[in-house]
């Protein structure tokens, strides 16, 4: 991590590239954190008919109103704090996500990576109360919720299935902690089969275009910020995945690690101390590109109205009011301006980033 740090500062005083991109999203995150204390003239969601598509610069015509300095939309919203709102929403739904996406393919790759197939190995009842619990909790916890919020039968039902999920869970533990105790087979320990597993799902997801697997599943699903965030997480954490993956494999067989592993130590300290720090590296690199590909993404779901809620501002919605005049030229400019700038600013990062960790990886 020390030395991720270093590298971080050695980019930051020699690359003016890098000093700039950075820049702009700190100031960009510093703007969705302080946005709501800001004076703006005019809301998100606050409408002036008598100035509907009206050019940017233009004087308002009503002397007791502010002027649309960046001119409005269809409905009369004012195209500058839709811009700002439309940043804040933004990084509100990149940024969890890909933070999630990448805990979760860091877990599941360097897992894969470290265990192989042989290295894990779990007793026959653990492994039941878990392929058992993984089908209550995709059900009870997952699926039925889902179908709950829906249908709108509120919190009540929605809290009876979860703590039915805990239950089921509960008690298929216990009943295997007694059957652990009197069948023989189950106390004996079997290697799963981890690298395989995750790979074998890894490919099952890559075999589908991300954008019709979002589409298949925001058909069953009402729009929502979560549920959309949920859906992008279970399709964007196989790249960071394959590339801790990757990275574990070769960090197994650098002769620090050798050492490391000859002298005993445990997995816990192999894991924790010598694989994951080494590990940040590239993993901060799939994390920085994740985001303007996610920014991106978002911005073409909220473009053709899929599973984002009506109600949230977003650029890409924004940039779907052309349709109404494709003379309004300062709907595309704007937006996706600011959309282009962000995503370059994105992989502008990750590019010097991903410099400068192949430079120490060669060196």
């Amino acid at each position: 991590m020390k030395q991720v740090w270093q590298n971080m500062v050695y980019l930051w005083r020699r690359k003016t590239a890098f000093r700039m991109a950075a820049c702009y999203l700190m100031l960009l995150l510093l703007l969705a954190l302080v946005l709501p204390l800001l004076p703006l003239p005019y809301g998100p969601d606050e409408l002036d008919y008598a100035h509907t598509f009206q050019p940017p610069f233009e004087p308002t015509t009503a002397p007791d109103k502010a002027r649309h300095l960046l001119g409005t939309d269809s409905v009369g919203r004012d195209v500058l704090s839709n811009i700002l709102y439309g940043a804040r929403t933004a990084l509100l739904i990149s940024v969890p996500v890909m933070l999630l996406a990448t805990l979760l393919g860091l877990i599941l790759g360097a897992g894969a990576g470290f265990y192989a197939d042989r290295g894990f190995t779990m007793r026959r009842s653990s492994f039941c109360v878990l392929v058992l619990g993984m089908v209550c909790f995709c059900y009870y916890g997952f699926y039925l919720p889902i179908q709950i919020t829906r249908v709108g039968l509120g919190a009540t039902a929605l809290a009876a299935s979860l703590l039915t999920c805990a239950l089921l869970l509960m008690l298929l533990s216990g009943f295997f902690v007694l059957l652990h105790k009197r069948v023989t087979s189950l106390r004996k320990r079997i290697a799963v089969p981890v690298d395989q597993m995750v790979l074998r799902l890894i490919e099952g997801l890559s075999t589908i275009p991300r954008l019709v697997l979002i589409l298949v599943l925001a058909s069953f699903l009402p729009p929502s910020v979560v549920l959309l965030s949920l859906i992008l997480v279970l399709t964007i954490w196989t790249s960071v995945a394959r590339l801790a993956r990757a990275e574990m494999l070769r960090i197994k067989q650098l002769p620090y690690f050798e050492a490391a592993k000859s002298i005993g130590l445990s997995t816990n300290q192999l894991l924790l101390r010598h694989a994951l720090p080494n590990l940040a590296g590239p993993v901060l690199v799939a994390f920085t590109f994740g985001l303007g590909g996610l920014l991106a993404l978002e911005s073409t779901l909220s473009f053709l109205n899929i599973g984002v809620p009506t109600t949230l501002v977003s650029w890409g919605r924004m940039i779907a009011n052309i349709r109404s005049d494709t003379s309004a030229w300062w709907m595309v400019v704007f937006p996706g301006g600011f959309l282009t700038f962000t995503v370059l600013a994105f992989y502008t990062c990750s590019h010097y980033l991903t410099q400068i960790f192949s430079k120490n990886t060669r060196g």
